[in-house]
């Protein structure tokens, strides 16, 4: 496996590498899309495509227990070094398994997160089924990506490379309308005039965004966050 297949789904020593550098790499927009998310201590959190475990153990702090799940048992591995101690604490518990068949009862999660995943999740509407499936009635999705859409030329030459999709917001929100998800909110940061763009209900509001641990190269890029309820 190539260094870019690698980064769809992470193997062996060049993996656990990759995924230690996706821990550091995806810190900032990872810290943005959170800031949107109100987590309780009594609150139960899925994070879908763990990745290198850290967005767990950021949740885990606040919340009264966070599982992660990926189909990549190197991400698995690295995931439960880095929650070792709260592993322990029995707060964090994380498994190998597929988006597209979540091994958890209905109505499990009071919050289920992804963060830089569904560029790779196959049939994307229906695992955005699968997951309100597991989410408590009223509980709450979030979607984390660090572009809107592919017509950034960093995204494009991304795409070059990766078996992936980008998505616009207005895609992504047809996605959880089509499966009758509910207050669907987009938040999309202009890192180059440090605006923040609120959509909700057809309606669009900008406000100031003061955020300032994104890199040089994060300005050519409009993150976004997506939050929606089941």
């Amino acid at each position: 496996m190539g260094f870019f297949d690698n980064m769809r789904k992470p193997q062996g020593k060049l993996g656990n590498i990759q995924l230690k550098s996706m821990n550091k790499e995806h810190t900032p927009v990872s810290l943005w899309g959170l800031k949107h998310l109100n987590i309780k201590s009594d609150d139960i959190i899925l994070d879908i495509g763990c990745g290198g475990g850290i967005n767990i153990n950021r949740m885990a702090k606040d919340a009264k227990k966070v599982y992660g799940i990926d189909y990549s048992i190197e991400s698995v591995k690295l995931s439960k070094k880095v929650n070792e101690k709260f592993i322990e604490e029995q707060k964090v518990e994380i498994i190998e398994g597929n988006v597209e068949k979540l091994p958890f009862e209905d109505n499990t999660f009071d919050i289920v997160t992804a963060f830089e995943t569904v560029y790779f999740w196959p049939n994307i509407e229906k695992c955005f089924g699968e997951v309100k499936r597991i989410l408590k009635p009223g509980g709450t999705f979030l979607i984390g990506l660090e572009t809107n859409g592919s017509d950034n030329f960093i995204m494009k030459f991304w795409k070059n490379f990766i078996d992936m999709e980008t998505y616009n917001d207005k895609e992504i929100t047809t996605f959880l309308e089509n499966n009758n998800y509910a207050e669907i909110t987009v938040y999309l940061r202009d890192g180059k005039n440090k605006k923040e763009i609120i959509k909700s209900n057809g309606i669009e509001k900008i406000v100031d965004d003061d955020y300032d641990k994104a890199s040089f190269s994060d300005k050519f890029l409009q993150w976004m966050t997506v939050v929606a309820r089941k």
